[in-house]
């Protein structure tokens, strides 16, 4: 039966301590604790008589030390989804019987409507919502003649259902062409008159986008390509030598004018370099020109210099109007950062501040035009479109060519489209300059790509930061470019090289039945260009590094996800849907599709080592060397003390240490640690240590790395011979797994269940009650096993190919354990 807690009380008895003079030692020093790095003492056990007395010292220092909350600082997750929701129960209270929304101006008939229902389409109310319903029927109820108003409609069939609407968006597509001006801009609407304007004319191209990318307007390229090309030359036109952007012509900048103009360049640029990509036979990745992005960058730097989320930089107006084309701006370019400002974070956290937590509105006093409804809307789309997930981000080095990290611009976008139809989600990608950002930033992001043909001149800074990204949980994905007109010899050697010094482990062949090659979809190694082939390095329980020899980013910015695709060959076609394969299994692998959220905070671990001069008392976690693979996560207990140390404010030391099971090594450590994977075989003198160690007072922590079967068959073998009984499994409301020893609520946690039974690997993540297994001596807890994986969720941030713990629930469960070890 489930072992349970104690029968009289589940707290901790703090009246029950032994008196100081039945100690068999005294203490150099009184206890005393500080929140971190604290004076905290431990006796020191010379024998494993004693060992009982550790948890009693340890108990007194707990009550004294436990550390006040601290009210969280700015915004997170959690609070933006609170006013997410706050917003849509106050659009859809507002919203009228016919399923549209009080209009500001009746020269735009149903452009409020519009407006309020693509920011709740956005936000994620599903299209068959009764509410949505009514919203679209009201949306679809008249052709409308404004270019405000056709856009936004068209913007709102896209995201509806563009099959449903295929014939709408199609009329309101050519509408739209028609409606453009000798300038290339759009005014009002058709034969209105004059030159056209940049705030018409934005909303034109973001329509016209999402048409494109709908896949159901089938128009000739001639067609398309004509509109954007006039385009271009227009807002080439209208930026200014600081490379703001302005309403009319010879005025001041506006921020709101500036994002407009810097998103549809970009929205520009992918579209002309879509329609003039020619067919062929052949696939040419390098000798051709890079494209021109000074105009964006020079957008983005005048941005960065007058960057406020308070208000719209040079116009008293329009503010959250602005917002919306910021939050544009910030995704389109790939940029978590505009300048040093994290624009989603402070955008964010100011919105949330601005709602109105009665009602739900987000409002502000210099609208200008529009009403609580518009503003509202305006707010939820930033809100919702910029929290996306970050799935991979794009690493800048220096080199000799200082293009060379970016020698394909929409590789990453177009990648990260294809994912978003596999995975079926909404995801976002970025730039990073490895120059200048930090550990935390950069784990921001899961995966980090690095591509090039010439040699990398990384720092020991960013060497530093490349080891940390991974030891910490990140992945990097690499490319050399080889073939196809380019010559990556130069990137190929010193990233081999670069491999070896950080990791201390070459590239090595990843066999074809590796799940990196059918995570998501399977590629077999004939699949792939010839002499080409998947690299890997083992770091940790799982791959932390993958590498290509030949170019998948190249391949992938030819590999449209949307529109008519070049007349290819069918030899290209194929190398362009493999690389994409690749690519996407890499990414399934990489993060096991769980992502976090934008603004969730990530836990950098840091070394934690007292500096005394000897070991007198520190807590240290050793692990008990066997013949199952003792090492095979050698950083499991590393990372868990560290982890330990940012919620414990007591003396910890994540100095690895191995022990041999034997009285000596033993007597010194009140709780060891045991993992491994393969059967266990312990010799009938280390069944007698051991069982002597548990009857002492001491305490075994175990895990199968990987959910491993042979080593859990062995390991409750074994435990049964030393204990004389089976393990038994924990009741699911033991104290251990409530926050009663100052821990925290785990009676409820995450796993991963992969199964790659299939062509591809299934990933469940399940909520269920921990899975442990104990053994009891005299009536005391003295071993915990979990038969599914801790170790390797405790290394790395997603190991797919792992049955176990979620890595934040490995933390939390095996802090329990050790905190519930320590005191009982």
């Amino acid at each position: 039966m489930p072992i349970s807690g104690p029968a009289e009380s589940s707290q901790p008895n703090w009246s029950r301590q032994a008196s100081p003079s039945s100690y068999p030692y005294s203490f150099d020093s009184p206890i005393s604790c500080t929140r971190r790095g604290s004076d905290m003492q431990f006796p020191r056990t010379g024998t494993a008589a004693i060992l009982p007395v550790l948890p009693i010292v340890l108990l007194t220092a707990l009550v004294a030390c436990q550390p006040a909350k601290i009210r969280a600082q700015g915004v997170d997750a959690q609070s933006v989804e609170r006013a997410i929701d706050q917003a849509i129960r106050f659009q859809l209270s507002g919203q009228r019987p016919d399923g549209g929304w009080p209009e500001y101006n009746q020269q735009y008939p149903r452009g409020v409507s519009c407006l309020v229902a693509l920011s709740l389409l956005t936000a994620g109310l599903d299209p068959d919502h009764p509410n949505m319903q009514r919203a679209l029927r009201y949306v679809d109820g008249e052709e409308l003649e404004r270019t405000y108003t056709v856009a936004l409609q068209t913007m709102v069939y896209c995201a509806a259902n563009p099959n449903r609407y295929a014939a709408q968006i199609r009329r309101n597509t050519v509408w739209l062409m028609k409606a453009q001006v000798e300038t290339g801009a759009w005014t009002y609407g058709r034969g209105w008159g004059g030159g056209g304007d940049p705030s018409n004319t934005q909303f034109a191209l973001l329509a016209l986008h999402e048409a494109q990318r709908s896949g159901v307007v089938d128009l000739p390229q001639e067609e398309w390509l004509r509109v954007f090309e006039r385009a271009a030359r227009y807002w080439n036109r209208k930026q200014n030598r600081d490379g703001s952007f302005s309403y009319d012509d010879g005025k001041d900048p506006s921020g709101s004018m500036t994002c407009a103009g810097i998103a549809s360049l970009v929205i520009l640029g992918e579209h002309l370099d879509a329609l003039q990509a020619r067919g062929g036979d052949i696939i040419q990745c390098c000798g051709n020109e890079f494209q021109d992005n000074d105009r964006i960058e020079a957008g983005l730097a005048w941005l960065a210099r007058n960057f406020d989320v308070r208000s719209n930089p040079g116009m008293p107006s329009y503010h959250l109007y602005y917002m919306y084309a910021l939050e544009r701006v910030g995704r389109l370019t790939g940029n978590r950062y505009i300048g040093r400002h994290d624009w989603y974070r402070e955008g964010a956290e100011y919105l949330v501040r601005l709602q109105n937590k009665t009602v739900g509105k987000i409002v502000t006093r210099n609208a200008f035009q529009g009403n609580e409804y518009s503003e509202t809307a305006f707010a939820l789309l930033f809100l919702a479109k910029g929290k996306r997930q970050t799935l991979i981000s794009r690493g800048q080095y220096a080199s000799a060519d200082p293009g060379d990290w970016n020698r394909h611009p929409m590789a990453i976008q177009h990648l990260t489209a294809h994912t978003e139809r596999a995975w079926k989600r909404d995801l976002s990608w970025q730039n990073v300059d490895l120059a200048s950002v930090t550990t935390a930033e950069l784990l921001e992001t899961p995966v980090l790509f690095l591509s090039g043909t010439r040699t990398p001149r990384l720092s020991n800074r960013e060497k530093q930061l490349l080891k940390e990204y991974v030891e910490q949980g990140g992945f990097i994905f690499a490319e050399g470019a080889n073939g196809d007109g380019c010559d990556g010899r130069q990137f190929e050697d010193y990233f081999r090289q670069l491999v070896l010094e950080l990791f201390e482990s070459p590239l090595e062949k990843l066999p074809p039945e590796h799940p990196i090659w059918f995570a998501e979809a399977r590629v077999r190694p004939a699949d792939l260009p010839p002499g080409a082939w998947l690299y890997g390095v083992q770091t940790c329980c799982r791959l932390g590094v993958v590498y290509v020899p030949y170019s998948l980013s190249c391949r992938w910015e030819l590999h449209l996800p949307y529109g008519k695709p070049p007349a290819y060959s069918p030899e290209v076609r194929s190398q362009l849907e493999t690389a994409t394969k690749i690519g996407i299994n890499v990414l399934a692998y990489a993060t096991g599709k769980d992502l976090k959220e934008k603004l969730d905070t990530v836990t950098v671990l840091e070394e934690v080592r007292d500096l005394t001069p000897t070991d007198r008392n520190v807590f240290f976690l050793p692990v008990l060397r066997h013949n199952a693979g003792y090492d095979d996560a050698p950083r499991a207990t590393t990372n868990l003390i560290e982890w330990m140390h940012k919620e414990n404010p007591f003396r910890l030391s994540s100095q690895k240490r191995y022990v041999e099971i034997t009285t000596e090594d033993l007597a010194r450590y009140p709780i060891v640690f045991m993992h491994g994977r393969g059967e266990l075989r312990l010799t009938e003198q280390q069944r007698e240590v051991l069982r002597d160690y548990l009857k002492n007072g001491g305490f075994i922590f175990a895990d199968s790395i990987c959910a491993d079967p042979a080593f859990t068959a062995s390991f409750r073998r074994e435990m049964q011979l030393v204990l004389g009984r089976p393990l038994e499994p924990l009741d699911p409301q033991h104290p251990m797994l409530t926050p009663d020893y100052y821990g925290f609520d785990v009676r409820r946690v995450s796993i991963i269940d992969p199964d790659a039974a299939g062509e591809n690997i299934v990933a469940a993540k399940r909520v269920v009650a921990p899975q442990l297994e104990v053994g009891q001596v005299e009536g005391r807890l003295a071993v915990v096993f979990s038969p599914l994986d801790i170790s390797c969720a405790l290394e790395s941030r997603h190991s797919l190919q792992c049955r176990g713990y979620t890595r934040e629930d490995a933390a939390r469960l095996s802090i329990n354990v050790l905190m519930f070890a320590l005191q009982q």
